[in-house]
């Protein structure tokens, strides 16, 4: 699983958007993409850690501990 956590009111999740449904078409069946609004799934937000937003975790395959999601630093485009 690849997932962004986000406020629906931050302007840079807002901008992310777009990028991130590319992403999620760009990798239909390959890696399954999601997102979570973090203001409302706040137990979840914080069990992982997210303190900003977007924030983007990597569950590799095989995940079993919280202590497995990677967080991803990387571009924010497509």
């Amino acid at each position: 699983w690849f997932v962004e956590f986000y406020a629906p009111w931050c302007g840079h999740c807002k901008k992310l958007e777009p990028e991130w449904n590319k992403v999620g078409s760009e990798l239909k069946g390959k890696v399954k993409v999601a997102k979570v609004d973090a203001t409302a799934a706040t137990t979840l937000a914080s069990r992982f850690g997210v303190s900003g937003y977007p924030t983007i975790k990597f569950f590799p395959a095989g995940f079993s501990r919280d202590g497995d999601a990677l967080p991803y630093d990387g571009a924010r485009d497509a």
